[in-house]
Parts: structure tokens; C-alpha cells; sequence
């Protein structure tokens, strides 16, 4: 096997210090050789708190200041090498890594799903697993708390909603873990979990099977591009539901400004990609969650048919106005025909949002 003698990790992200024990507990639970790397960064002091423990207590706590209290920072400085000393030690079996409570899991997967440094690390990487409340969800996902009122942000420039950083968790998941049995919680799961990812009961989990799983990079990157996104699979069901709209027509630049905050407004989980008359060669990304919206240049299309498709997922019933507003925004056949050349040098006032327009001939 193309695994064999590396040794196998799982990461787990959550928003919760009580879900992410429960996480560990399940993980090691009629199993021996499991050994728990755990980081915790302080926004305040710039410090990053590790602490490894395994079936036998904590073996080591370690604290360092970081240049900037980010994933990133924390990855580079601390996380690759601690991991690379864990596997030296050859005192386990296996690693689970628990990231900082509300940080996504990207920055954490993405190195570590990269072949050399999985290989130059001794680690395979399983799963990156996020794990819920399901009657905790939907208040969180569709509140607007922001992570600072509630002391969960990871740096002094955290701004983001605890339902932005709930909603990343679980679409950047290979595996969706939940507790409790709230019908509306676990149908909002199904519909915002990711591309060719799972979902379980976290007391139902068979420990050895975590760690039997195989990450794929492939499908991690295609939950994060929005020129891949798809709608859920699951039907609507227990006030829970989604509208996928599309349109291979481009958005009026002009009130598509004027409008993203109506189009975003209200109690809902949205995501997708916008094609703006103005920036045709531009790949526009749309994120939203926790009362906030977020756009932003996701690339070119790369030799793909430009078009926009908006996911939006909701308790509320929304629809119509979503609808609406997004019929709206699209361009007429008349404004259409005044030509793409037109519409490029009128411009936009987005860039603060997309960066300064390319030059397109």
C-alpha cells in the first residue's frame, strides 16, 4: 500500500471546547496508541498553546509566541514540527490533531495532504472531521453572535460570525460528526456539508474506522472552489431548505453593488460564484453565513463557460425574495446587447472587494 509505514492522522475543527473532548473520547475510546496533538492560540497575548497527551495523561504542554496569531503562523512555526517529533518518538499508532476552537481546516490539511510533506512528516492523512450540536446549529449558524462576544476568536483581526466559521467547518469536512437528535439541525447538515463528504452520529463512530478513511485533496479542493459548487442532495424537510439559482447570463454591475446586502440579508447559509458584466474574465466568490456576506476574485474561469450559481439554505421562507432580488440583479437582453466592451468600461465599484479590474481586450 502506498500508506504503508506512515502513520495515520485525523484533524478535528469544531467551535466547542466540550464537543472537541467528546471528539477525542469517541476517537480513542477501545483503542491504545492514540496520541492527541492540541492547539489553542490566545488572541490577546500572540501565544499558541500546545499540549500532547495520550490514554495516560498529558506527556508535554509548551507555549510560544507566535509573529502573528494565525493559522498559518501556527502551522509553519509549531504544528508541522511537532507532528514530525510525535513520529520520530515511535511511541504510537496514531495521531489526532485538534485545531485552535473556530479556526477552518484548510490551513491545516492542505500542508498536510500535499505527498512530500506527508511523506518527509512519516504521517498519512485520514479525515479532516468537524463535529456539531444539532440543537445548537441552526442558532449559531444563523445568528449573528460575532466570535469575539462570545471569546472565541483566533486573532486580534478575527471579525467573523460564529455562523461564518460553523458554516467553513462543516464545508471544508470530509466527515461531519453530530450529537443529539434535532430533526432541523441534522437536515441543515446534509445541506451544507461538502462535496463527496459524511455524516455520523459522533457516539455511533467506530474509532478504527476513523483512521481507515483516506483523505482525498482532490475533493477538499473542490468543496473550496466555487466554480465546483453543487447543490445539496438532501430534500427539504423540517423547515429546512435550499434554492439553488442560476443563470448564464452576467449580474449588472451596478445593481449587483446596490443590492448584495438584499440578496444576503435574512437567516440563511449562501455560497456560490457571481459573473459580472464588468470583470468577464473574473471568477466572482460569494460566501455567506451569520448575518455577514463576503465576496471576493476566486481566479478566471480557466476556459470554462462563465455563469453564475448562488446556493441558499434557510429556515426562514425567504425564497421569494431571494428569488426575486436575484432575477433583479441579472442582466436584461437589452442591456445585453449593448455589448461586452460596453459594460467593461463602464466599470464597478467593487473594488474593494475584488481588487482592481484586469485589462480585458
Amino acid at each position: 500500500m502506498a500508506d504503508a509505514g506512515l502513520m495515520p492522522l485525523i484533524v478535528v475543527s469544531t467551535i466547542d471546547q466540550v464537543l472537541r473532548d467528546s471528539a477525542v473520547f469517541a476517537a480513542m475510546s477501545g483503542s491504545s496508541g492514540t496520541v492527541v496533538l492540541r492547539q489553542d492560540l490566545d488572541p490577546d497575548s500572540g501565544e499558541l498553546h500546545r499540549v500532547v497527551s495520550d490514554e495516560t495523561g498529558v506527556v508535554q504542554r509548551s507555549s510560544q509566541m507566535l509573529d502573528h496569531t494565525c493559522m498559518g503562523c501556527a502551522v509553519r512555526e509549531d504544528m508541522l514540527p511537532a507532528i514530525a517529533d510525535l513520529v520520530e518518538q515511535n511511541r504510537w499508532k496514531r495521531i489526532i490533531l485538534l485545531s485552535p476552537l473556530t479556526a477552518e481546516s484548510t490551513p491545516v490539511t492542505r500542508p498536510l495532504a500535499d505527498v512530500r510533506t506527508a511523506r518527509e512528516l512519516g504521517i498519512s492523512l485520514r479525515a479532516a472531521i468537524t463535529v456539531v450540536d444539532s440543537a445548537q446549529l441552526i442558532p449559531d449558524l444563523m445568528g449573528d453572535d460575532l466570535l469575539i462576544e462570545r471569546a472565541l476568536s483566533i486573532g486580534r483581526d478575527d471579525n467573523r460570525s460564529v455562523g461564518e466559521a460553523l458554516a467553513a467547518q462543516i464545508g471544508q469536512a470530509d466527515l461531519t460528526l453530530t450529537v443529539g437528535d434535532d430533526a432541523a439541525g441534522l437536515t441543515m447538515v446534509q445541506h451544507l456539508r461538502g462535496h463527496k463528504s459524511g455524516q455520523q452520529d459522533l457516539f455511533e463512530i467506530d474509532a478504527h474506522a476513523l483512521f481507515a478513511n483516506r483523505h482525498r485533496r482532490t475533493n477538499a479542493e473542490a468543496r473550496l472552489d466555487p466554480r465546483c459548487v453543487q447543490p445539496p442532495t438532501a430534500g427539504d424537510a423540517h423547515g429546512v431548505w435550499s434554492l439553488n439559482l442560476k443563470s448564464s447570463k452576467p449580474f449588472h454591475p451596478g445593481r449587483f453593488f446596490e443590492m448584495i446586502e438584499k440578496l444576503g440579508a435574512g437567516r440563511i447559509r449562501s455560497r456560490g460564484r457571481f459573473y459580472l458584466a464588468s470583470r468577464p474574465v473574473t471568477v466572482g466568490m460569494w460566501d455567506g453565513a451569520g448575518g455577514q456576506v463576503s465576496v471576493g476574485d476566486a481566479g478566471s474561469w480557466e476556459g470554462t463557460r462563465p455563469s453564475t450559481q448562488l446556493i441558499f439554505t434557510g429556515i426562514d421562507d425567504d425564497r421569494m425574495r431571494i428569488r426575486s432580488t436575484f432575477d433583479r440583479i441579472v442582466m436584461t437582453e437589452a442591456e445585453l446587447a449593448k455589448g461586452r466592451q460596453h459594460w467593461i468600461q463602464q466599470g464597478d465599484e467593487l473594488d474593494d472587494w475584488l481588487g482592481e479590474a484586469e485589462s480585458v481586450a
